[in-house]
């Protein structure tokens, strides 16, 4: 089984995460509404694919993916953002620190997101 992470602040973008992915068997999809809240998340679940938004309250996403970094450097992790302009010197800094990660625009169509899970989990060491 699959395990997919969602962090965003936003009720309506986790239920659309979720929509998009319900329908694949071999999927969970686990929520989290805060930086904070996802990355002990991720500690406990150990997940294939994280998805994360960059504004968010108690723990922002730039601080979020440093901590998942650290402790998973290999998981992947697609920042969904409808900031990437103000967030543009975070990335920078993430990835000149060494992070690697894929930016995706929001709003992304339930197509999008299950083209991307589709693709990641395709590519893992588990096989879809």
């Amino acid at each position: 089984m699959y395990k997919i992470i969602t962090i965003d602040d936003e009720r309506s973008i986790r239920d659309g995460f979720k929509l998009a992915l319900e329908d694949f068997n071999e999927i969970e999809v686990y929520e989290a509404e805060n930086g904070l809240e996802g990355f002990n998340l991720v500690q406990e679940l150990q997940p294939d694919l994280v998805f994360i938004d960059l504004k968010m309250p108690v723990m922002s996403g730039p601080e979020a993916l440093r901590k998942i970094r650290e402790l998973n450097p290999t998981l992947p992790v697609y920042v969904v953002t409808a900031f990437a302009k103000e967030f543009f010197d975070d990335l920078q800094a993430l990835r000149g620190e060494g992070y690697k990660f894929e930016v995706a625009a929001k709003p992304l169509s339930l197509d999008q997101i299950q083209q991307i899970a589709n693709f990641v989990l395709k590519h893992s060491e588990k096989k879809l």
